[in-house]
């Protein structure tokens, strides 16, 4: 088994960066969604919302760095 490049390294952990975003949004998201509504149906309908945020906001910047790294 050989060493993984940094190209490959960084591609491999490109990819979780849009899960983590996802999931820090739907955390955000549900105790917002919590605090605005008192309801546990608040809190799903926000950990929701926010995860799609967090997942489009991480594909975002995935691909922003991806492009700025190809025009550098």
């Amino acid at each position: 088994m050989r060493e993984l490049t940094l190209d490959e390294i960084e591609q491999v952990s490109g990819a979780g960066q849009i899960g983590e975003r996802a999931g820090d949004g739907a955390g955000i998201g549900s105790m917002l969604g919590y605090v605005a509504t008192r309801t546990l149906y608040g809190a799903a309908r926000g950990g929701v919302v926010g995860g799609l945020y967090g997942a489009s906001f991480g594909a975002g910047e995935l691909a922003g760095s991806a492009l700025y790294d190809w025009l550098s």
